[in-house]
């Protein structure tokens, strides 16, 4: 039977989470227009102006799918007249060939420069060392995906990336708060088409796992890991590698989040290589 514990393989697990990604989904193209809302506001107010001083904008996009929020910041930016490149990096190549239609459905083929990338998000200067960009996004409340120590390989690796001037931002909903305060943890969830049990919780790496199955038939796909994050220790965390943290009310439909916008990567801060040399889960 192999092993009853194995690790969900996220593809197909998305699958029947029915995630809203691609162009020719309805909510997904509302998820679009929020998100470019949003990013027309952040350039309005002048947040984004030194990342983008030279009127071209370099622009990363990590763990991100399809490539919504790259190409919602991209429109934003040419709406003002600024030229930008967009790298969009993901673990599933489903998701990341559909990249290239989201510019096509925002009118942007020929004029913004896409790179779409394999890439594990704890280990960015691997995939992309020697390169620099101007905007970093995380977006989509994907840090659940990452355990305490993932979020600051993830973090260091982008703040190497970034010039000093740059900018990251970082789309997270408050998970931890919503369990604690309004008492919504539950042990059976049914997302989509995607039910997942509670089976128990890693103190040291901070992850509960959840034994995933297909519905209807109730398939066994193997064990979800997911962190618990709250904003405010993401924006902690953000600060050690940023001198400038704060966190802004961002809204997507009925769902309620906050993006953390850090800027001026610190020029001493913990490396990248150095935190993977020391992983304390590592140690002989």
């Amino acid at each position: 039977m192999g092993d009853p514990f194995k690790p969900v393989d996220l593809v197909e697990f998305y699958k029947f989470l029915k995630w809203r990604s691609r162009p020719d989904d309805p909510e997904a193209r509302a998820r679009f227009e929020s998100i470019k809302g949003f990013m027309e506001d952040l350039i309005s107010r002048g947040v984004l102006d030194k990342a983008i001083g030279s009127d071209k904008a370099r622009i990363l996009d990590v763990m991100a799918a399809s490539g919504i929020a790259g190409v919602a910041l991209a429109w934003a930016l040419a709406s003002r007249g600024v030229e930008a490149e967009v790298t969009v990096t993901d673990l599933r190549d489903e998701e990341l060939g559909m990249a290239g239609e989201w510019l096509r459905m925002a009118g942007l083929e020929d004029s913004v420069r896409l790179e779409t990338l394999r890439a594990d998000a704890t280990r960015l200067p691997e995939a992309l060392g020697g390169r620099g960009f101007d905007i970093i996004i995380v977006w989509g409340s994907s840090l659940p995906h990452l355990d305490v120590y993932d979020l600051h390989l993830l973090l260091a690796g982008a703040r190497e990336l970034q010039p000093g001037h740059g900018v990251l931002l970082i789309e997270q909903a408050s998970i931890l708060h919503r369990i604690l305060v309004n008492n919504m943890f539950m042990h059976i969830l049914v997302e989509g088409n995607a039910l997942t049990l509670y089976r128990e919780y890693d103190d040291l790496r901070g992850v509960q796992r959840r034994l995933a199955y297909a519905l209807p038939e109730l398939r066994y796909l193997g064990v979800m890991e997911s962190r618990l994050w709250e904003t405010s220790q993401v924006m902690a965390a953000a600060w050690v590698y940023y001198e400038r943290a704060k966190a802004l009310a961002y809204t997507e439909g009925r769902r309620l989040s906050k993006v953390i916008v850090a800027r001026s990567p610190r020029p001493q801060a913990p490396s990248w290589r150095g935190l993977l040399k020391t992983h304390p889960l590592s140690w002989d």
